[in-house]
């Protein structure tokens, strides 16, 4: 059983040891030592996502993010890939309404690459006109994947009612509108603005020398002008007060998305709202999933999620229906097993099985180095580097009045019930002559 008061730092792993510095130039640097392997990863975060965007530039962080691989003063076009496949290393990056993020993982003895090409496209990226054009097609083609997958379009559908204006609510590609309006000025304005040392964070993780940090100054010290700092939201979130329909026909098999309101994650209420999650649909164990999966036998899968968000999240409940099962009817048991929350607090058995599963995922997220890296990088680009300990400790200490607070404080509405959107998929329904609940 876990029991309040363990030790935080038992858990911890090698972040319990992350070495904190500031270089002069503003640059935010964590070394992360650990010797589980001979390897390095180098993972660069920049405070700067979707969330950043001016409205008709929507994409433009993931336009410029796609851009940082298409050549600098140094690393023209296709050698930094080729490059790292030739020294048996591996690079990615993604962007989030938050953040953007680049890392390179390599055996020890040739991660300084990584510092020379992140110091090189910092300030010399090329923005050719031509793999602009070029990389537009490719996004373009990444949008259609996207409305062309049931789920994704669902959510994308869902998130812009949910948040209806708010940033968070556009999609991170943009829309072919908005990136086909992004041309080589703005995007060299973004890159201006945003990628700057003073606005980064640089996580060194895995088998690290002497020299590390003194690597990191000879490549990434060079000062530069001051900068201004994030901006603050270009926008506000009201938390709908009461529950929205929508219908989004797409798929062969009916499916149902429920967005709830969550805190933003450095709230107190974050942790016990995931455990919530967790008992209500994040398990075969968990409510919904018998309701509707084991013992209802009315949808073939179904799961829970909360997102782990700066400013305000989303907590969603998706289902896949089986053939010829009453939309209203799977409506009806998901929304009762979430007003339940209100009034029913978990079993003590429900309580600990879902804090042992989320610590059992937190353990698993460590066991790789580059996990490590991005879990340090997150926290300290977008909270701050005592973010995951806190987190760690709302979960070991979380109690079932903290489960029942959470729970008044979400699902409580001016209109005295739910606040949040329903959204269906229900292309064969209809082809079918019969119809769901759509508002």
């Amino acid at each position: 059983m876990m029991t309040a008061g363990q030790s935080v730092e038992r858990w911890l792993g090698p972040l319990a040891s992350v070495e904190p510095h500031r270089l002069d130039n503003g640059l935010e640097v964590r070394l992360v030592p650990s010797s589980q392997a001979p390897i390095v990863v180098a993972s660069l975060w920049y405070r700067v996502g979707a969330r950043d965007e001016p409205p008709e530039h929507s994409g433009i962080a993931h336009f410029l993010e796609h851009m940082m691989f298409k050549g600098s003063h140094r690393f023209p076009m296709g050698s930094i890939d080729r490059l790292t496949q030739s020294l048996g290393g591996e690079n990615n990056a993604f962007t989030s309404h938050d953040v953007t993020s680049y890392y390179f993982s390599f055996a020890a003895e040739h991660w300084r690459i990584a510092l020379e090409v992140e110091a090189d496209r910092m300030e010399t990226l090329t923005l050719d006109e031509g793999e602009i054009d070029r990389e537009r097609e490719v996004i373009l083609e990444e949008i259609s994947m996207y409305e062309d997958d049931p789920w994704d379009a669902l959510e994308l559908r869902s998130n812009d009612c949910y948040y209806q204006g708010f940033s968070y609510g556009r999609p991170i590609l943009g829309t072919r509108e908005t990136v086909r309006a992004i041309d080589r000025d703005a995007l060299e304005s973004f890159y201006r603005t945003h990628y700057r040392p003073d606005n980064a964070v640089l996580v060194v993780a895995g088998d690290l020398s002497a020299e590390t940090l003194a690597a990191v100054e000879a490549w990434l010290g060079k000062p530069v002008p001051g900068g201004n700092g994030r901006t603050p939201w270009r926008d506000s979130f009201v938390v709908p007060d009461q529950l929205r329909h929508l219908r989004h026909d797409q798929g062969k098999s009916p499916r149902l998305l429920v967005s709830l309101p969550a805190p933003r994650a450095d709230h107190e209420d974050f942790v016990p709202w995931r455990v919530w999650m967790t008992v209500l649909g994040g398990s075969r164990s968990s409510r919904l999933h018998r309701r509707l999966v084991d013992e209802g036998k009315l949808c073939s899968a179904m799961s829970s999620e909360t997102t782990e968000m700066a400013g305000p999240g989303v907590a969603t409940i998706s289902a896949e229906l089986l053939p010829g099962v009453e939309p209203a009817r799977v409506e009806d048991v998901v929304l009762d097993g979430v007003r339940e929350l209100r009034r029913k607090p978990p079993s003590p058995a429900e309580l600990e099985n879902a804090k042992r599963m989320l610590l059992a995922d937190w353990v698993f997220s460590l066991e790789r180095i580059q996990r490590q890296a991005m879990i340090v990088g997150h926290a300290e680009s977008v909270f701050d580097g005592g973010y995951p300990a806190r987190q760690l400790d709302r979960l070991l200490n979380c109690r079932l009045g903290d489960l029942e607070t959470a729970a008044r404080r979400q699902l409580t509405t001016a209109a005295g019930d739910l606040g949040g959107v329903v959204a269906w998929s229900l292309a064969e329904l209809a082809k079918a002559g019969r119809d769901g609940r759509d508002g």
